[in-house]
């Protein structure tokens, strides 16, 4: 979701408060990474189609109401393939081309980024380095307990952040984002957890080398000579 009302009708402080946030981060990842992954044509092609999935979704989003929309955010996936600072810069980059295309406004892009992007990703890789902690280092684990569970909770973060950031410095009442904002937003847990977890599944089998979060000899996938 693209938080993309009227900039007049936010909290001021709020805005840039988490502008400048997001910022920070976006220069922690440009300056640690020297975008040095795509550099390798390899990577550069997944970097690519991920690319242009995050482009062109928010232009097939639906919604029940004008400036609400729903559509899978890829943010698990993203994460998991690339790692957060990569996926973090991708990101930056297709939202600002939506904005320049007419889809949302320049000073909403900080907040965001933060509930579509930062909160989600965040949240799956941690919920990945729990699950290499605790449990079996397992080729259905990693797929369908970090991959389909982790991404369908990052949408819910993703929305109880939403909700709430709408509700304090949005133009938005509670009973106005209870009734017809939260209910279709947590809709899409299911199509978020699926897609990561089918999408992981195909790469994990086909181009383990696009995951940045696996590894053949951790999860034994490797093929016998």
């Amino acid at each position: 979701m693209l938080l993309h009302s009227a900039p007049s009708d936010w909290h001021a402080p709020t805005l840039w408060l988490t502008s400048a946030v997001v910022l920070a981060l976006l220069i922690w990842a440009l300056r640690s990474t020297g975008l040095r992954k795509v550099s390798n044509t390899q990577d550069a092609l997944p970097l690519g189609i991920m690319g242009l999935a995050q482009l062109a979704l928010p232009h097939l989003s639906g919604g029940v109401v004008e400036g609400l929309s729903f559509y899978p955010l890829l943010t698990g996936l993203s994460a998991m393939m690339f790692g957060f600072r990569y996926s973090l810069v991708l990101a930056a980059l297709t939202q600002a081309l939506n904005v320049a295309a007419g889809l949302g406004y320049w000073q909403n892009m900080g907040i965001s980024l933060l509930v579509t992007h930062v909160i989600p990703a965040l949240w799956i890789l941690a919920f990945l380095a729990l699950a290499q902690r605790y449990w079996a280092k397992n080729f259905f684990v990693y797929v369908w307990i970090n991959g389909f569970f982790g991404a369908s909770f990052g949408i819910v973060f993703c929305d109880i952040a939403s909700a709430a950031l709408l509700v304090g410095a949005g133009p938005w009442s509670w009973h106005y984002i209870a009734q017809f904002f939260l209910p279709f937003g947590l809709m899409m847990t299911f199509p978020e957890g699926f897609i990561t977890g089918a999408f992981l599944t195909m790469l994990v089998l086909f181009k383990p080398q696009w995951v940045y979060t696996f590894r053949d000899e951790v999860y034994q996938m490797s093929k016998p000579d």
